[in-house]
């Protein structure tokens, strides 16, 4: 099947019981891009997967590759492998025999089959293990075999169900080396889903998240990170997590009434106003030394994690908790084992978000004096 001019989803709408998991959903992939779509567990991750692959129908909306709606056609039409979230593999076959499985079921030429395998196995450093029995391999082995059994044959997409869930890090960090040179050695074009907070950052060329049914803007990595657009895409991304603060405005004076900075603050801009915000900032943008017009805010040491390079802080505010991170040297030097903090928050690194929709809002926070 033609995949010229990339997939798209338009319109995608499901239900469950009358449970709406989806709500006109539309996301559209090029050619040769590593496309992620990040969302929380259940937000509809899977469902997208199915319906793209076949293995789903949606109540309304259309697929399409590379122009032409494949809504009706069968899966194994479609021209898409597929990496589930299980392993899914038989354990009577052999690695071998898994992995050339869905060639198998092509009618694949065995020459060409040898020939795909054994590609498909080089790039993951499996290759050793063609003869083994999948109950005699390990976990981190066993995905492996599932990621290779569902990209060894050729397609326009592939379709990869969170495909690293469950594995620990180390694993999880090496597939991600892994699965970002297998892309590009084979020029396809992948749709990667997760809930993951690092994995759209490592892997996408194009990032966009799945919330309450609807798919945002793609974004690149470092715009989705530095700039969410929205307030789901700022909650998504990134680990340690951005701090969401919940703040009240007066719509009137633009007065933040919020005890969470040390003075009073105020929104500044002519955007318009919400009168209950969130307030995001991420933890390394938060300062634990005086900066020029930066916003103070008193906060008591809760736990500090070493991290080797860094050092998480997590700190009580009279607005909630919040985390920083910051090197490890400059804090063991300058701070030490203290545990009263005052924390610096510059107005450049704030995004405020409308708190019932979670749009991005318009406008930037700074002191009383500010306009």
């Amino acid at each position: 099947m033609d995949s010229s001019s990339g997939f798209e989803l338009r319109g995608i709408s499901k239900a469950f019981a009358r449970h709406r998991i989806l709500d006109h959903a539309s996301l559209r992939g090029d050619v040769s891009q590593f496309l992620v779509l990040s969302g929380p567990p259940a937000s509809g991750k899977s469902v997208i997967a199915r319906i793209v692959c076949g293995f789903q129908h949606p109540d309304s909306g259309s697929v399409s590759m590379g122009g032409a709606d494949i809504t009706p056609v069968s899966p194994g039409k479609r021209g898409i492998g597929y990496v589930p979230q299980s392993f899914a593999l038989f354990p009577h076959y052999s690695v071998g025999a898994n992995i050339s499985y869905p060639l198998d079921l092509a009618r694949t030429p065995a020459q060409e089959s040898r020939k795909r395998v054994a590609f498909i196995c080089e790039m993951l450093r499996i290759s050793d293990l063609l003869d083994k029995r999948v109950d005699q391999i390990s976990g981190g082995q066993k995905q492996r075999v599932a990621i290779a059994r569902g990209l060894v044959k050729a397609c326009a997409l592939y379709v990869l169900d969170d495909p690293l869930v469950g594995l620990d890090f180390k694993l999880r960090e090496q597939l991600v080396i892994d699965l970002r040179s297998l892309q590009r050695e084979m020029e396809a074009s992948f749709l990667y889903l997760t809930s993951d907070p690092l994995e759209p950052l490592m892997l996408g060329d194009g990032v966009a998240v799945l919330d309450n049914g609807r798919i945002s803007a793609i974004h690149t990595p470092t715009d989705a990170y530095q700039r969410p657009q929205t307030l789901a895409m700022a909650r998504a991304l990134g680990f340690p997590r951005m701090n969401l603060i919940d703040i009240d405005v007066d719509t009137t004076t633009r007065a933040i009434r919020s005890p969470l900075f040390r003075t009073p603050a105020r929104l500044t801009g002519a955007g318009t106003l919400a009168r209950h915000a969130t307030l995001a900032v991420r933890p390394e943008a938060i300062r634990v030394d005086p900066v020029d017009d930066a916003l103070a805010m008193d906060a008591r040491v809760q736990l500090v994690e070493d991290l080797g390079a860094d050092y998480v802080v997590h700190a009580q505010t009279p607005a909630g908790s919040i985390t920083v991170c910051h090197p490890s040297r400059q804090y063991r030097a300058r701070h030490g084992a203290t545990e009263s903090l005052t924390l610096w928050i510059r107005p450049q690194d704030v995004r405020l978000y409308a708190s019932d929709t979670g749009d991005l809002l318009d406008c930037s926070i700074g002191g009383p004096g500010n306009e």
